[in-house]
């Protein structure tokens, strides 16, 4: 039991023995320090992304890395600082820097500080699922619009011109505008800055499996080093502490501690820490099934949970900033052939080194080349064809997808974007669920009771069999009994109602209320009504509020056949029950049910 416990808390130690092979080690070591190539530069551009500094990039990429190999879940996955996480870190913070620049980085810290709590608490909770109900719709709206307004305010820096990074996308663009009318380009960043996107995309394109980031960092160095860039008023890194970072949580700073007294700031940072976390949770969880899917190694969502709580809590404890999954590096992780999660060990050193002996070779980097890195980076992440598909697919999640895109795009606030979201999910789902899909059925040539709408089938005119094909809740109660009514206004001659409930997985006390006045309707017609195919569940709730006392257990049926069969018994045989017993074709309704299933390939 308490090796059990052990393994749940320290994963790492159910597989650590296979490390005795000697090919799982040396794969593991050729796959991280592989990736650790590629680590650096990203690190350090999505820094910068953040708006943090340079070294911050690679600190994050040290410690939290091995911190989520020892308590998560998934081998290979590689956690540290990936775009997600720093666009969110700059779209949240950016409107508390306007006020408190010089605490942004302390800022960054405690929402990673935050969202390590939002972790804890959900993953004790068990409520790793709680992932699903983010909509893939606002997720695309959202990193499109933020996208978009990163590569906008990294613009000035491929040109070489000087803004202040605080002030909106709009003044960006403005003062961008006429910067570049003025003449006011340093035309040798413009070279660097063109010449390292064309670099990106090509390598991209020709030479994929190359780690063409670390390769487009090193040239633009040894360049820039060469031609003295830092002399013609180049912006270039400059130099990089040469020692590992100090313990430094924020919370023990006094003047930070005054600072955030302000219920304003806590309540921002501890509202955006949900939001966000979830997003990165997403991420991060997305990569795990991703590493599930390659290497069929399980993954468990609260332990990834664990394991991200505590990668972030260390990250803050430093003064650093969030991490998440990355599939990128990940997927350079199972390329290179990585076993275990001691590769991640091998990763953090890698950087390790770096911070302590080769900083120097990265001071004479241009900041245009890094503005570069994540523009292509960030790039990616505008996809304007999922949204059209989900426009395509249904309206109501482009309409959402579209507005999330165009609200965040006026009002980049991360709070002002996931409202949008919640509020049109909400209403769209109402509008969706009010209309049930409720049909008259009838038997077909298969021997299925089927829409006889849609598979041309005749109807018996003294028994119409009705299917309720979704749940009954206050959004549509009464607009389903109005529709049932519709279908057997019809038929004159109507002495018998069988509702088949068998889709029905809930009720609420509003669709029951409209149910029993259904009832009352049709009873004061002299139209008898049946119940088929109740789920235990609704049985139960259905009981406890009088219903099927009150309604007599002798109307209610597990099949449709044993309603019929009591109709027919009752009726003595002097009753129109054929369409629903035997194959009666409409020809009309036939031929136009054909159609529709010939358009559609059924």
């Amino acid at each position: 039991m308490f090796l059990k416990k052990l393994w749940e808390y320290l994963p790492f130690l159910s597989w650590i023995w296979e490390l005795k092979d000697p090919k799982n080690l040396k794969a593991d070591i050729i796959a991280w320090v592989t990736v650790a190539f590629v680590v650096v530069p990203q690190s350090m551009a999505y820094a910068q992304l953040a708006w943090l500094p340079v070294q911050v990039g690679l600190y994050t990429a040290f410690l939290p890395v091995i911190i989520a190999w020892l308590f998560g879940s998934s081998r290979q996955m590689s956690t540290g600082p990936v775009t997600i996480v720093s666009l969110m870190t700059a779209a949240t913070l950016g409107p508390l820097a306007i006020s408190s620049p010089e605490w942004y980085a302390a800022y960054a810290s405690l929402l990673a500080f935050f969202i390590g709590l939002f972790y804890l608490l959900l993953g004790n909770l068990r409520l790793g699922t709680i992932v699903e109900f983010l909509s893939h719709p606002v997720i695309l709206g959202f990193t499109n619009a933020v996208a978009l307004i990163t590569i906008i305010k990294q613009l000035p820096k491929i040109f070489g011109i000087s803004l202040e990074k605080w002030i909106s996308y709009f003044e960006t663009i403005q003062n961008l505008g006429l910067s570049l009318l003025s003449g006011m380009q340093h035309n040798i960043t413009l070279l660097f800055g063109v010449w390292s996107i064309v670099v990106l995309l090509c390598l991209k394109i020709i030479a994929p499996k190359l780690p063409r980031v670390l390769i487009v960092l090193v040239l633009s160095i040894i360049l820039s080093y060469f031609i003295w860039f830092d002399t013609m008023d180049g912006k270039i890194v400059w130099d990089i502490p040469k020692w590992l970072p100090s313990f430094d949580l924020v919370f023990f700073n006094t003047e930070l501690s005054q600072g955030l007294k302000n219920f304003e700031v806590l309540r921002s940072l501890f509202f955006s820490a949900i939001i966000i976390g979830l997003l990165w949770f997403t991420e991060s969880i997305s990569v795990a099934k991703f590493v599930w899917a390659t290497t069929r190694q399980s993954v468990a969502p609260n332990r990834e949970l664990f394991g991200q709580w505590m990668a972030n809590l260390a990250s803050s404890f430093f003064g650093w900033y969030g991490v998440a999954g990355s599939f990128s590096k990940t997927a350079v992780n199972l390329k290179a052939g990585a076993v275990t999660g001691f590769a991640s060990v091998v990763t953090g050193s890698v950087v390790a080194i770096v911070l302590l002996f080769f900083t120097g070779f990265l001071k004479n980097l241009p900041m245009a080349t890094l503005a570069a890195i994540i523009i292509v980076s960030v790039s990616s992440l505008i996809k304007c064809k999922p949204i059209l598909h989900a426009w395509k697919f249904q309206k109501q999640d482009g309409i959402v997808a579209i507005a999330t895109f165009i609200v965040t795009l006026f009002w980049p606030n991360l709070e002002i974007g996931i409202l949008t979201w919640v509020f049109l999910s909400l209403v769209f789902f109402i509008y969706r669920t009010m209309n049930l899909r409720i049909v008259e059925v009838a038997k077909y040539k298969d021997g299925v009771l089927r829409d006889i709408q849609l598979f041309g089938l005749k109807s018996s005119k003294d028994v119409s069999v009705i299917r309720i094909e979704w749940n009954l809740y206050f959004a549509n109660a009464w607009s389903t009994q109005s529709k049932i009514l519709d279908i057997i206004s019809e038929k004159k001659k109507l002495k018998y109602v069988i509702l088949d409930l068998g889709f029905l997985t809930d009720i609420d006390s509003s669709g029951l209320y409209s149910f029993e006045n259904l009832i009352f309707s049709l009873d004061e017609i002299w139209v008898k009504v049946y119940i088929t195919g109740l789920k235990p569940p609704i049985v139960e709730k259905l009981d406890r509020a009088w219903f099927i006392k009150d309604f007599k257990k002798k109307n209610v049926f597990t099949k449709v056949k044993e309603a019929l069969e009591k109709i027919e018994k009752k009726e003595d045989g002097k009753i129109d029950i054929e369409p629903l017993k035997d194959y009666k074709p409409y020809k009309k309704l036939e031929d136009e049910g054909k159609d529709i299933l010939k358009k559609y390939g059924g």
